[in-house]
């Protein structure tokens, strides 16, 4: 897993990659080529009016041919990888609800 990407306003990304063992996973080896895969996000981010935590985290799943083949959706379409920006918006179980926009946080 990647390092974790600070967006501003208390919020945090970290991307993860999906690299199964195929020796295990035989099924998966027609994705050779696309190994390892950017597949989703972990987002972090401090409860809604509360600074500096506590936290909430989620994830996402971001709409990659390999995400598409392996998990189910929603999915979040990559505008752009650097400087990361996804569509569409992003809602919270929390209620917290924003924007990746040029690997910042925008609320929505």
């Amino acid at each position: 897993m990647s390092e974790e990407i600070d967006l501003g306003s208390q919020h945090w990304i970290r991307i993860a990659v999906w690299d199964p063992d195929l020796d295990l996973n035989p099924q998966y080896a027609h994705l050779v080529s696309q190994l390892p895969a950017k597949t989703s996000g972990i987002i972090r981010h401090a409860l809604p009016g509360i600074e500096g935590g506590p936290f909430c985290e989620g994830a996402i799943t971001f709409d990659t041919p390999t995400a598409r083949e392996v998990f189910k959706g929603p999915f979040w379409q990559v505008e752009s990888w650097d400087p990361l920006t996804l569509s569409p918006s992003i809602l919270c179980s929390c209620g917290d609800h924003g924007y990746i926009r040029e690997s910042r946080w925008v609320p929505a």
